[in-house]
Parts: C-alpha cells; sequence; structure tokens
C-alpha cells in the first residue's frame, strides 16, 4: 500500500518541527509523496522539496487556506502545486493574510488580558520563532505563562472559534480560493470535513465552488466517518485524499506519513499530482 501524506505543518507556520524533520520523518515512516502545507503561506516548501531530495520522497508544494462561507463559516482549503510554479497571485494574497494574521494575533492576546489570563506579545512572537503567528502559538504560551495546562485545555477555554478570545479573521470566499488555486495551476482539497459542524453542506458546498479533493483519509476519523466520506465524495465527483495534520503539538499525536489510504486511491491520486503542470 503506498503511503501518501498531504496535510502536514512545520516551523513555517504553526507546526513545531521544521521542514526538513517533517520531510524526514515521513520518509522513515515509509511516505512516498507527501506535501507541506503549512496555514496561508509557502516559506517552508523549496526547504521540504529539498529534503526530500536527501531522503528520497517527492515533495509537491502545498498550503492550507481558510475560507469563509456565509452559511457554514470559517473552513479550510488544501492547494497543491507542481515544483517550479509561478504562484505569484497566490504569495500576494498569502501575504495579505500573514498581515491580518499579526493584527489578529495582538488583538487575541488583548482580549487574554481582559479574560484575566495576560500574555507578554513579546512571548508569542518568540514560540512562533519567526512563523506567522497563529492560535497554536498563543496557546503555547498560555501554558508557558501556567493559565492553562495544556494546548487542548487553551482552544477549549479561550481560543476555539466560538470561544471568548477567538477574533474572526477576513478571509477569501470558498468559491474565491479554489479560483485562485486553479488559476495558479493547482489541486485543490476540502481539509478535514469531519471537524466541521456540518460535514455534507461543506463538502457539498466545495463541490458546488468548482473543488476537486476530499480529505477523506484523516488524523484518527472512525471507519464510519471514513465510508461516509467515500461516499460522498463517488456522489460529488471528488477525489479521495489523505493528511495526518501532523503539528507536533500534542502528545499521540499521528505521526507524518502514518495515515493509510487504500492502494487504487492513492496510485490514482499520486499520479495526479504528479501531473501537475508547473
Amino acid at each position: 500500500m503506498a503511503r501518501l501524506d498531504l496535510h502536514l505543518h512545520s516551523t513555517c507556520s504553526d507546526g513545531t518541527k521544521p521542514p526538513e524533520w517533517v520531510v524526514r520523518q515521513a520518509a522513515a515512516n515509509g511516505a512516498e509523496l507527501i506535501a507541506l502545507t503549512d496555514h496561508d503561506t509557502l516559506a517552508g516548501v523549496k526547504d521540504a522539496q529539498s529534503a526530500g531530495q536527501r531522503w528520497g520522497i517527492e515533495v509537491v508544494g502545498g498550503v492550507e487556506i481558510g475560507v469563509h462561507d456565509p452559511d457554514l463559516g470559517e473552513l479550510h482549503v488544501l492547494g497543491y502545486f507542481a515544483p517550479g510554479a509561478a504562484l505569484h497571485e497566490l504569495e500576494q494574497q498569502l501575504r495579505a493574510y500573514q498581515d491580518e494574521r499579526e493584527t489578529r494575533a495582538r488583538r487575541t492576546v488583548e482580549r487574554l488580558s481582559q479574560l484575566g489570563a495576560p500574555l507578554d506579545y513579546e512571548t508569542v512572537t518568540r514560540i512562533a520563532d519567526g512563523a506567522s503567528v497563529g492560535r497554536p502559538h498563543i496557546a503555547r504560551a498560555l501554558v508557558e505563562a501556567g493559565h492553562v495546562e495544556s494546548v487542548q485545555e487553551a482552544f477549549d477555554r479561550f481560543l476555539r472559534n466560538d470561544g471568548p478570545a477567538f477574533v474572526p479573521r477576513t478571509l477569501l470566499s470558498l468559491s474565491d480560493s479554489v479560483d485562485m488555486i486553479h488559476r495558479n495551476g493547482g489541486f485543490s482539497s476540502l481539509a478535514h470535513p469531519t471537524r466541521y459542524g456540518d460535514p455534507l453542506a461543506a463538502t457539498a458546498a466545495f463541490a458546488a465552488a468548482g473543488g476537486n479533493g476530499l480529505e477523506i483519509y484523516y488524523r484518527n476519523d472512525s471507519p464510519d466517518e471514513i465510508a461516509n466520506g467515500e461516499q460522498q465524495a463517488q456522489r460529488l465527483g471528488l477525489i479521495p485524499t489523505v493528511g495526518s495534520d501532523f503539528h507536533g503539538l500534542h502528545p499521540g499525536e499521528l505521526q507524518p506519513g502514518t495515515i493509510p489510504m487504500p492502494d487504487h486511491q492513492s496510485a490514482r491520486l499520486m499520479q495526479l499530482l504528479k501531473d501537475l503542470s508547473p
């Protein structure tokens, strides 16, 4: 069974390991093809692809983009691109997202102070270590400051999407994000559909927007969730994709390249990604 992992994060966004480590670990776990998909940035892709050459594993360029749907709220779209693809429009949009991420992070820290959990913003940026600041960095700062005992508790108490410290973002629409990925020669997939309030509606909206794939083989999804995803993908003409969503934030987190995918699905997906045009 071929092993792929098309949803991985590094220190270039909110992961805890550098791109080279993520690639090496995926290779050690038997993966043949992976994508680094940091949030709203392509900064780690070149290092990941260089590491892929050293470790004998194919690495396609990737990104995870936050989008907004008026009925469903925030969704995440994965984009995959051929090596050497000219991604000027995408990079311009991602720079705008990164600027807004800093503003959002500062407002989140202000809200936390009002909620009795003060943080120094400098602590958050130290933890981010040059990456665009995201909620996991703030969560780790809350742990370090002793306000919570774990990253999960930080999200549960403060940072979840409906939490008291949550600050919404200004995001592209679902259709605009899919169109942008396709204009840049990419392949789009809806990330972790089982994490949304209405997975069926999110999947249908993504298909209606012209999306290509659906992340069915994901992290710790149950056999029933996988079977439902397979049925949805077949009904809507979406191509199954696979991802661990590795960040390195939680004890027992699944490691890069460890999510199984049926042979016939992985072979088809590998070929589609290899055929992407730069």
